[in-house]
């Protein structure tokens, strides 16, 4: 075997450890080093209940069709009277958002309302600044919570060294074409955060739900993705950021389009490797042990995905001629992606075939999130900032 094919097959292995580790070795990783480990305790529910008050924040932009639900679900959360309070702030909306919060205003609901555009992040740092509470619990307003979410994470904060909790997204739309495949890579995902919990501390966090301690939140700077921000600020403070799975938020399917899902994956990618470079420091080992491996994988291998997909195919491809080995490889990768055409190009407009739709939905959906995420990162890269946060909560399929 000559050098340069040495060295090729140097490559396309590296480029398949790029792919395996965070597709799923990262995650049986995890499994095993949390048996080995042991859990750590539950939360003692009901001891911090009654004794810390809680600011529910919602950041809101043109939201007038989704605003009233989530009014009248967040007055039902169970909590106890008097210890908590719910901040809604506005940002700039055109469509008449803060009619839909104003008859709530008389059952204690405050609303701060921007004339300008100026952002999630400084509608969030705003809020902070309004509230009192001891727990400051974020949530999107398309998130409609279940009666007890609130209560299961703050009972997370019995424990000194929890300093934050992430609740669990659940789609609850039915009507949709990518749901399947948007659901199955949030049970991924949330199988990655229940296991890193145990461990010690998740590596990304859900903006949809989740709670920090008020003493430890720090302003959010823009250009980075809030909640994977918030998350590593409390991690760099020495606290542990834990996942709560039954704190549930229900939602819509998060991309309602494929192009939602190209230009929704670029922002979030380019923003969160913003928020990265800025908390570089949790990358180190040396200061923060295991949590840096898993920050690594699971947040910078990740988003290199993309890269490393196209040095497999093009790797294999070119040795596929001399080894029989990387031409079934290569034979593999190219049924894969024709599979996630075949979805784009005509099962999309037939009625659904069970497998084979959730199949190449499936792959559709996971080459989808990798061109966006490709650009993303290309944006980093290139210093781009996303446009300023305008949220779609509406849209076909």
């Amino acid at each position: 075997m000559d050098t340069p094919l040495s060295a090729g097959n140097v490559i396309v292995l590296l480029s398949a450890a790029g792919i395996l580790l965070p597709l799923g070795l990262n995650l049986l990783l995890l499994m095993v080093s949390s048996v080995r480990a042991g859990r750590h305790p539950a939360p003692a529910a009901g001891r911090t209940g009654a004794a810390l008050s809680v600011s529910v924040i919602i950041v809101v932009r043109n939201g007038r069709d989704i605003i009233g639900g989530k009014m009248e679900n967040t007055l039902s959360l169970r909590y106890p009277s008097g210890r908590h309070e719910i901040i809604v702030y506005s940002d700039g909306s055109t469509d008449g958002t803060e009619g839909g919060v104003t008859p709530y205003l008389s059952e204690g609901v405050c609303l701060v309302a921007s004339p300008l555009h100026k952002g999630k992040i400084e509608g969030m740092n705003t809020a902070v600044r309004r509230s009192s509470g001891d727990i400051l619990v974020f949530s999107d307003a398309d998130a409609l919570l279940e009666p007890d979410a609130v209560m299961k994470l703050v009972q997370h904060f019995s424990d000194p060294s929890i300093g934050g909790v992430c609740g669990r997204r659940v789609i609850g739309e039915d009507a949709h074409a990518l749901k399947k495949a948007q659901s199955s890579f949030i049970a991924f995902d949330s199988a990655v955060k229940l296991f890193e919990s145990r461990r010690g501390s998740i590596s990304s966090n859900d903006g949809k739900l989740y709670a920090v301690r008020r003493e430890l939140y720090r302003e959010i700077p823009e250009g980075v993705t809030d909640d994977l921000y918030v998350c590593l600020s409390v991690v760099g403070q020495r606290y542990r950021f834990v996942f709560e799975p039954e704190a549930r938020a229900f939602i819509r399917v998060p991309s309602r389009t494929a192009a939602h899902e190209i230009v929704r994956r670029r922002r979030i990618v380019s923003t969160s490797l913003r928020g990265i470079w800025l908390m570089r420091a949790l990358l180190n080992p040396f200061s923060y042990g295991l949590f840096s491996f898993h920050l690594a994988v699971n947040k910078v291998l990740r988003r290199l995905l993309p890269l490393f997909l196209l040095i497999f195919f093009s790797g294999s491809g070119w040795l596929a001629k001399d080894h029989p080995a990387f031409a079934v490889l290569f034979g593999l990768q190219c049924s894969f992606y024709l599979s996630g055409l075949l979805y784009w190009a005509l099962l999309r407009h037939l009625p659904e075939i069970p497998l084979l739709t959730k199949v190449c939905s499936t792959v559709f959906y996971f080459c989808l999130g990798n061109y966006g995420t490709l650009r993303g990162v290309a944006d980093f890269l290139m210093g781009r900032r996303p446009a300023r946060w305008t949220p779609l909560k509406t849209g076909k399929p």
